[in-house]
């Protein structure tokens, strides 16, 4: 059953002048609020319409709580030519060459050149990682127009879509008054309003709002798992299918009230609200310079279960058969953990303490132990896994950096990954799964396929990620078939309706109890292997995931 919201209530950097020209007739779009002229891309015959708010001003008395719907229209003709401030986040003023604002929800849409409002086309939807904790439309690694143009090459056309969310302490501020009043989990609400906003406006874009995908990594990618979760797993419509890179319901622990309560005191002190009968009152209070300067704890603020959005942990939800059921594609990167893992340890009772403490995730001292039986000290096969059967260790990382990498990355991504795989396919939904085992152009060997190394091969990177032509021309090759499985999903939710004789990828197969399966993405020669590997430490951290917040 699907509910009525209404009623209640990108693509990366913009593109150098050599490669985007401005044509005398820029593309106008009528909205439920107005009309809006884009930017026409003549290199990609492409049009774009950048910026384009999604909600009011999340400014003021407004600070903190749920987005708000746009509810006026405007007669004038509105410029979207250039992206909106990306939200405020733990990074410097200036992100990706754009502002900073706390009125930063803003929308992007790319779409081929021309085509009209009632051309249906499928829209695919980016939604950035960056721990909750930053991230923005205008990174140029994010840029839209490459599988647009993909898509438009090999005979399917898509429309595509990003937007800004709230992150850091304005996105996911959690406090009991904030509780009490329905705002937690801020930053969430926002993706789901932009969302609705898609609903209500695509096939004026010419996209089909019964066909959206939404696409995430990281963060990104646990934010779709999460929705997935919302209401009980209710579908209210909002997409269709998922694309989930390196995340899913995990990574970032969901923690309860008391422990935000020290990092809130803390942030208050240093702007002059300590001691306030209304706390929150005169936090939203504070001039947006003063706040963005007062310093918090990275990584800190995530979702939480608030009751409304998730009404227990979504490890709980499952079990209980409590979410919604979409096609997906999901998957991880080969050595994540040498992206995430402790740095500097040299002994296993160094291994254990850093467990204890890691990311917060409510290790107890059992658990640990557990997983230095299930992870034996074998460098020969541990993260990078390319460097195997090699024993080799890396002292200035620490003399168990590899295998504090091995129980790490699978702590974080890899053991999630697996979980939903399994999750989703035993409730009947078809379920593609990947890993990513190509080194990104210009990384260290030494740190291997670490986190978010597939992205540029995922955007058809025009920025450089692939690699220099030709000596990196099989990097090109592989993006490409990466780019026609997403878009053949996209499509008809199977990455193999467009694969073609060319393609050098096998058939991705769908994944199967009986013999789970990963198609592995490499440079050098794709091919399909069982998903077992590490099969007991995978097991265990999935039986204890709820124990330990890693699944939530």
């Amino acid at each position: 059953m699907k509910y009525s919201y209404f009623a209640t209530g990108l693509f990366g950097l913009l593109l150098p002048a050599s490669r985007a020209t401005c044509l005398s007739r820029n593309p106008t779009v009528s909205t439920v609020n107005g009309t809006y002229v884009g930017k026409h891309l003549e290199s990609f015959n492409q049009d774009v319409f950048l910026g384009m708010p999604f909600a009011l001003p999340p400014t003021g008395e407004k600070r903190f709580q749920r987005p708000h719907y746009i509810n006026q229209a405007f007669a004038e003709t509105r410029n979207a030519t250039s992206y909106g401030p990306a939200c405020p986040q733990y990074s410097p003023p200036n992100v990706f060459g754009n502002d900073v604002s706390e009125d930063c929800l803003s929308m992007n849409v790319v779409r081929p050149a021309g085509i009209s409002s009632d051309a249906n086309l499928p829209v695919l939807v980016w939604i950035y990682g960056g721990g909750f904790d930053g991230g923005g439309t205008s990174d140029p690694r994010y840029n839209m127009s490459g599988i647009v143009q993909l898509s438009q090459e090999i005979g399917k056309p898509i429309v595509g879509v990003s937007f800004n969310y709230r992150i850091n302490k304005l996105g996911f501020m959690q406090t009991p008054e904030l509780l009490k009043e329905g705002s937690t989990n801020a930053g969430m609400h926002d993706q789901r309003l932009a969302l609705m906003w898609i609903q209500e406006n695509i096939a004026s874009f010419g996209g089909d709002p019964n066909k959206v995908t939404v696409w995430g990594e990281s963060a990104g990618a646990q934010a779709i798992g999460l929705h997935m979760f919302t209401y009980d797993g209710r579908d209210d419509g909002l997409y269709h299918a998922a694309i989930m890179e390196s995340g899913g319901p995990s990574g970032a622990p969901m923690h309860d009230l008391s422990f935000y309560a020290g990092f809130v005191e803390s942030l208050a002190a240093q702007v002059g609200c300590t001691g306030s009968s209304t706390m929150i009152k005169c936090l939203r209070a504070v001039p947006f310079e003063a706040w963005q300067a007062a310093k918090t704890t990275s990584l800190i603020w995530n979702p939480m279960v608030d009751g409304e959005l998730w009404s227990d942990f979504p490890s709980v939800l499952a079990r209980k058969g409590k979410f919604l059921r979409v096609p997906v594609i999901i998957g991880t990167n080969s050595d994540e953990g040498c992206t995430f893992a402790t740095k500097g340890i040299n002994t296993e009772d160094e291994l254990v303490k850093s467990m204890l403490d890691y990311r917060r995730y409510n290790i107890r001292p059992p658990m640990a132990k557990k997983l230095l039986e299930l992870y034996p000290d074998d460098p020969a096969s541990q993260p990078p896994y390319y460097l195997n059967p090699d024993p080799v260790v890396f002292p200035d990382q620490g003399l168990l950096w590899r295998r504090a990498a091995a129980i790490e990355g699978d702590m974080v991504m890899i053991a999630g990954r697996r979980r939903v795989a399994e999750q989703l396919t035993a409730a009947g939904a078809p379920v593609y799964s990947y890993r990513f085992d190509t080194l990104g152009y210009g990384e260290r060997w030494d740190r291997g396929v670490g986190h978010f190394q597939n992205v540029a091969f995922s955007f058809q990177n025009i920025s450089g990620g692939l690699g220099p032509m030709p000596a990196y021309e099989h990097y090109k090759v592989l993006s490409e078939d990466i780019g026609r499985a997403y878009i053949s999903f996209v499509y008809d939710h199977d990455p193999n309706s467009s694969r073609g004789n060319d393609s050098t990828l096998p058939v991705w197969p769908k994944y199967d109890l009986s013999k789970p399966q990963n198609i592995v993405l490499d440079a050098n020669g794709s091919y399909v292997e069982d998903d077992t590997y590490r099969k007991e430490g995978i097991a265990f951290l999935n039986e204890v995931g709820s124990n330990i917040q890693i699944l939530a």
